[in-house]
C-alpha cells in the first residue's frame, strides 16, 4: 500500500510517498536510535530535550529533500563528554555553539571548499582516530559488566561479520547484540544486583538552559569542544552521507551542505533544552523505496519516544554494558579499519598517521585535523 504527503521543499512543494518498506526502515533505524540513546545517557547527557530536535530535524529532512538523516552518534556524544569530562552545561554549551557555526558554514555553502581542502589522509587519519577512541569507551563500558559486556561485544561480531557487506549490518548488529545483553542483564538480575544507567531525571525537563550572559563563548575549553564537533562532523557528513546516498541509489543527490544544515539546527535546538548533539548517520532507511520519508518518520517516532519520557524508564533497567558490543563494532570495525588503509600514501606518509596519534591521544578531532594539515604542508614544502 502507498500513501502519499504532500511537503514544501525550499518553496515548491513536493508529495512524498509512503511504502510499508519505508515503515519497516523507519523502525529498523528506531532500534538503532534507541540504543545510542542509551550511549548518551550514559555519557551524561539528557535525552528528552532531544525529542525537539529530531521534530525539527524530520521537517528539516523533508524541506530540503535530504537522504541524511540526524540522530545520536557514539562518536560525537564520546568526544564531547570526554571533552566537557561530563559536565552537563558545558556539554550543552558546546553542542550549542558547534549547531549555530554548522549552520551558518551551511547556509553559505562552504562545506564543498572544507571537503576539499582536508580530503585524503587527513581525513582518514581523523576518523581512524575516532575508531581508536571508541573502542577504548567500549572497553571501559565492558569493565563496568564483564559478563553482560562480554555477551554484547561476541553477539555484536558473531552478527557483523556475516553481514560485513550488508548496508543494513551495523543495525542488525545492534539489535542482536543489545538484545542479547540485555536478556543476560535480566537473567542475571535474579542472582545480584545490576548496576543501570544512571538518569539525572532532574534534566529531562523540557526548558532553556541557563546562557549566563552567553559568558560560555569565551570558555576555551568550550569552543575547543565546539570546533572538534565540527571537524567530526565534516568526515560523518562525506563517509556516512556518502554511503546513504549510494545505498539510496541516488550519490549525486546528497548535499553536505544540507547535511549540515539539518544537524545543526536539530543539534543547536536539542542543546537549547539540553539535549546531546544530533549528526548525520549511516542509516537503515537509504535502501527503503523512498528513504527521504522513511528518514523523517523514524525522526518523528524518535521525537515521540524522547518527549513522552520512555527511553530513561528502559534505562533504569538496562545496565550502559549492553552497549559496548555496538561501541565496539563501530570503532574497530567500521571507523577503525574502514578508514585505516587511507591513512598512508605515496605522497604523504606522515600527515595521516600524525592525524591518528594527535585525535586519539587528546579524544578531540580538530586537533588531530589541524596536526595532520601542519604535517601535510610542512612535508610538501620538504619532500
Amino acid at each position: 500500500m502507498k500513501w502519499l504527503l504532500l511537503v514544501p521543499v525550499v518553496g515548491s512543494a513536493t508529495a512524498y510517498a509512503i511504502e510499508g518498506g519505508d515503515i519497516v526502515g523507519a523502525l529498523v533505524q528506531l532500534a538503532d536510535g534507541i540504543g545510542e540513546g542509551f550511549v548518551a545517557l550514559t555519557l551524561g547527557f539528557a535525552v528528552a530535550p532531544a525529542g525537539i530536535g529530531f521534530l525539527v530535524g524530520g521537517i528539516l529532512l523533508l524541506t530540503l529533500g535530504s537522504f541524511v538523516p540526524v540522530s545520536f552518534e557514539v562518536e560525537s556524544l564520546t568526544v564531547i563528554s570526554r571533552l566537557a569530562n561530563r559536565d552537563w552545561l558545558k556539554m550543552c554549551y558546546m553542542v550549542l555553539v558547534a549547531g549555530i557555526l554548522g549552520f551558518i558554514l551551511g547556509l553559505a555553502g562552504v562545506y564543498g571548499n572544507i571537503v576539499d581542502f582536508i580530503d585524503g589522509v587527513v581525513l582518514a587519519g581523523m576518523l581512524t582516530g575516532v575508531g581508536v577512541i571508541l573502542s577504548l569507551v567500549a572497553y571501559e563500558l565492558f569493565k563496568q559488566d564483564m559478563i553482560v559486556g562480554g555477551v554484547s561485544v561476541i553477539v555484536a561480531v558473531v552478527v557483523y561479520i556475516p553481514l560485513v557487506d550488508d548496508p543494513n549490518g551495523l543495525v542488525y548488529a545492534l539489535g542482536a547484540s543489545v538484545g542479547a545483553a540485555v536478556a543476560t542483564a535480566l537473567i542475571l538480575r535474579n542472582f545480584r544486583p545490576v548496576v543501570p544507567v544512571e538518569v539525572d531525571l532532574s534534566r529531562e525537563k523540557i526548558r532553556f538552559i541557563p546562557l549566563n550572559r552567553f559568558k560560555f563563548l569565551y570558555d576555551p575549553m568550550v569552543i575547543r569542544g565546539a570546533l572538534a564537533l565540527l571537524a567530526l562532523r565534516v568526515g560523518t557528513s562525506i563517509a556516512y552521507g556518502t554511503i546513504d546516498g549510494d545505498i539510496a541509489g541516488a550519490p549525486d543527490a546528497v548535499n553536505v551542505d544540507h547535511v549540515n544544515i539539518t544537524s545543526g539546527i536539530s543539534g543547536a535546538t536539542s542543546a537549547l533544552f539540553g539535549g546531546p548533539p544530533l549528526e548525520p548517520i549511516i542509516s537503515g532507511t537509504a535502501p527503503t523505496p523512498n528513504p527521504i520519508m522513511a528518514g523523517a518518520l523514524m525522526m518523528f517516532a524518535m521525537a515521540a519516544i524522547l518527549l513522552l519520557g520512555f527511553l530513561p524508564k528502559m534505562a533504569a533497567h538496562i545496565p550502559a554494558a549492553t552497549i559496548s558490543g555496538f561501541l565496539f563494532l563501530l570503532g574497530a570495525f567500521a571507523a577503525f579499519s574502514g578508514n585505516v588503509g587511507g591513512v598512508v600514501s605515496d605522497d604523504q606518509p606522515f600527515a595521516g598517521p600524525v592525524t591518528v596519534v594527535v585525535t586519539a591521544a587528546t579524544f578531540d578531532p580538530f586537533l588531530g585535523m589541524v596536526a595532520g594539515v601542519i604535517v601535510r604542508f610542512l612535508t610538501g614544502q620538504l619532500l
